[in-house]
């Protein structure tokens, strides 16, 4: 029976990966409908995921992903000003049309302002390696003169512009910011993605430190979230081969050029590929035998003996969360910032990608296959992961907001 003093919480889960939209779902699911009114708006093209939940969806109109990739990959903003001052009507309608008691949002960097201008408190959801309070890596992410020149020829020169480029893709958020009666933001970009009232990191939080962290910031565990796919006609077939396994992921935002690379490395090795292609299109005879376009990660990274993503924290934590080593292959400076902290926890390597040739990587894959280390660290990640439910997590985050309990 629902309670008379149910709380309205309300989700927007931005469009640019697959990841922005499936950890609010993960919260979200594990709320009583009996205690919390939850209402889900994310991109129509999620709805499938969405059908026959127990709680009110909608559809949220948000910026292409690849237009997003495309601007990251120059160099830009994530988010132009038009798209952001869009953004920030959009979300003022909702709040007013819907007055949650709260709202969540995972990269929708225009909710601090839309809330503040309908007086509804904001609880932003970012990886905790782009909060203050964390361990600080100045990483020179792919841009096309890192394609020409060997980023580490260029790493002085970046931790010199850090703080410009910074300031400049702040100032773009500023200038909406103006627009909107709201005060300006620090030239700092840790400080525009944690924004809100509330920060929630979808991380583990022995995984990415922090010191001096406020009350508001709060850890929500690895938010993991299983596919609702079938496995594939192959999978006993594909378990029962007694050669190592190799789960390789790109996901929806991994740079796909480098497949046909990482397949040679591995077709130099005496394993088995499984390829996951989160639906992208396959470079022509690049698709090896175990190929489907989605699979359970978890379950899958459980038989293989290391997995190949593009080093994010969506393909990352549920390689850890079932013990195997990851080779990370970031592009962007996401990818950069988690998989620096993945190496720094002994569970993996990173090769770059304007630097993943067949070599490099056949190398690094020899080493997670062959060096005990790997995979003994991330055992004892796994059994780290395991202490923490998400769950329990955000309704105890959600108890101290609203006091209760």
């Amino acid at each position: 029976m629902a309670s008379p003093c149910r709380k309205r919480i309300l989700f927007l889960a931005e469009g640019a990966t697959m990841a922005h939209f499936v950890r609010p779902l993960a919260l979200a699911q594990t709320l009583d409908p009996g205690q919390y009114e939850v209402l889900f708006y994310a991109p129509a093209r999620y709805s499938r995921f969405l059908r026959q939940k127990p709680f009110e969806v909608g559809e949220l109109p948000t910026m292409p992903g690849e237009q997003l990739l495309a601007n990251i990959a120059r160099g830009k903003p994530m988010f132009p000003p038009a798209v952001l001052r869009d953004y920030v009507k959009q979300d003022a309608e909702l709040l007013r049309r819907l007055r949650p008691d709260l709202v969540i949002g995972d990269l929708r960097l225009s909710l601090p302002i839309s809330g503040r201008l309908e007086h509804v408190p904001v609880a932003l959801m970012m990886n905790a390696y782009w909060s203050p309070y964390a361990k600080h890596y100045a990483i020179l992410p792919e841009i096309p003169l890192t394609r020409v020149i060997p980023p580490r020829f260029l790493g002085w020169l970046y931790r010199l512009s850090e703080p410009f480029a910074y300031a400049a893709h702040v100032g773009e958020m500023n200038r909406v910011r103006r627009q909107f009666g709201i005060a300006p933001l620090p030239p700092d970009l840790r400080l525009m993605y944690t924004d809100g009232e509330y920060v929630l990191y979808p991380d583990i939080p022995e995984f990415i430190p922090t010191t001096g962290m406020p009350g508001n910031h709060v850890f929500v565990g690895t938010c993991e979230w299983r596919a609702p796919v079938q496995l594939p006609v192959w999978w006993d077939e594909m378990v029962a081969d007694r050669r190592p396994k190799v789960f390789v992921s790109l996901g929806s935002s991994g740079p796909m050029r480098a497949l046909p690379a990482v397949l040679q490395a591995l077709a130099g090795l005496p394993v088995a590929v499984v390829l996951s292609t989160s639906g992208r299109e396959v470079p022509p005879g690049a698709s090896p035998a175990w190929t489907a376009e989605l699979l359970p990660f978890t379950e899958t990274a459980s038989v293989a003996a290391a997995v190949v993503s593009h080093g994010g924290s969506g393909g990352l934590y549920p390689a850890l969360a079932a013990g195997t080593p990851v080779l990370g292959i970031p592009s962007n400076a996401d990818q950069h910032l988690s998989t620096a902290f993945l190496e720094d926890s002994g569970a993996g390597l990173g090769v770059r990608v304007e630097e993943a040739s067949q070599d490099r990587l056949r190398r690094a894959l020899e080493r997670l296959l062959s060096e005990p280390q790997f995979s003994s660290s991330a055992k004892q990640w796994a059994a780290v992961s395991a202490r923490y439910d998400s769950g329990q997590m955000f309704r105890a985050f959600l108890s101290s907001v609203f006091g209760e309990g």
